[in-house]
């Protein structure tokens, strides 16, 4: 009979506070103060549902690309991942990419991908401003 192992233990992610970290924190400011302006003055809970839901798809989405990148299966498209953001998803994949560690170094999806953070935080700015 062999001795008896303790089962080891994946090494614990490093998952740095950097710059774009803050930005996608601080990003998530006014989506959630205008969602809540919005409840509040139409008394409706649609945008927030459709922002959850579509998070969480988008969310899913970057996981599942992730899963494929490892296991070296089909992926994602890129333009499907932004598709899902540009539609709403962008919170969603703000924390898949953060939750993941997947897409944060590729510069080239880094660039649109901020283009449609900031796309938002204008929509946003203007629900705010006229609700």
């Amino acid at each position: 009979m062999p001795p008896r192992t303790s089962p080891r233990k994946p090494p614990q992610r490093y998952r740095p506070i950097t710059f774009t970290t803050a930005a996608g924190v601080f990003s998530l400011v006014l989506p959630a103060v205008s969602l809540t302006r919005l409840y509040m003055s139409f008394g409706s809970w649609l945008p927030s549902v459709y922002t959850g839901v579509l998070s969480r798809v988008t969310f899913l989405f970057y996981g599942y690309d992730k899963m494929q990148a490892r296991n070296l299966e089909w992926r994602v498209k890129e333009a499907t991942l932004h598709t899902l953001g540009l539609l709403g998803g962008w919170p969603g994949a703000l924390l898949g990419q953060r939750y993941f560690q997947h897409k944060t170094r590729k510069t080239a999806f880094q660039v649109p991908f901020w283009a449609i953070v900031i796309g938002w935080q204008t929509v946003w700015w203007a629900i705010w401003t006229l609700s």
